[in-house]
């Protein structure tokens, strides 16, 4: 797995965006994320839509690269951690967490993460059920767009299409910066990609295995 990096300063803080959806905070030694999903392929399977099971396995593991290269000590999930009840897939981020002991898990608790109370007595995770504020940023599920905090957020798997020669297009997750927001990918790879047009404020960052593309307009 290529790990790209594209640093960015956000209100006086240097974060590090890369290609596999996720940005470090150095300051904080902070590995934050959105929407991971977990146990959404077995919801589907339940209601008889086969879907491989190794979906929230290797989205975990593409988890615990980042850790090692980053050698993060605290985790943040901007919510959707996992998708609907805690079954069999969701636990296995019981025996992930299991390998890091000294790992700090944060939750914000997204639209989906209707049992995290239950599932963070279960397995030692840190949850916030509204708005978790760092150093004057905001971390909420749903993006706010009041303009007066800086804040961090997911809920809505940004993507992009681009157009390649004859007529086909490139469909990838991305950021949606601005001056005072920013949107993270859908870290799973298992979920659609909202490719509408945003304001001109905003810059977007596309990102595939082999780049991280800055888009100002799109």
């Amino acid at each position: 797995m290529k790990i790209l990096e594209q640093h960015i300063t956000f209100n006086k803080q240097r974060l590090i965006l890369n290609n596999q959806r996720t940005i470090f905070w150095p300051e904080r030694n902070t590995l934050i994320l959105s929407d991971l999903h977990l146990g959404k392929a077995a919801h589907f399977r339940k209601h008889g839509i086969p879907i491989p099971s190794e979906t929230s396995q290797a989205d975990l593991q593409r988890l615990a690269v980042l850790i090692d290269h980053y050698q993060a000590g605290n985790i943040l999930v901007v919510g959707d951690l996992i998708h609907a009840g805690i079954n069999q897939e969701v636990l296995l981020l019981e025996e992930f967490k299991q390998k890091y002991p000294a790992i700090h898990f944060h939750l914000v608790v997204g639209n989906h993460d209707r049992q995290a109370e239950k599932l963070a007595k279960k397995i030692d995770l840190i949850y916030h059920s509204g708005t978790l504020e760092l150093d004057q940023i905001h971390f909420v599920h749903e993006p706010i767009h009041d303009n007066t905090n800086f804040t961090i957020s997911g809920h809505i798997h940004p993507g992009v299409s681009i157009k390649l020669p004859p007529k086909k297009h490139l469909r990838l997750p991305c950021f949606w910066i601005s001056a005072r927001q920013i949107i993270l990918p859908a870290f799973s790879t298992f979920t659609g990609l909202d490719s509408r047009r945003m304001s001109s404020e905003y810059t977007c960052y596309a990102l595939h295995d082999e780049i991280i593309l800055p888009l100002n307009h799109w």
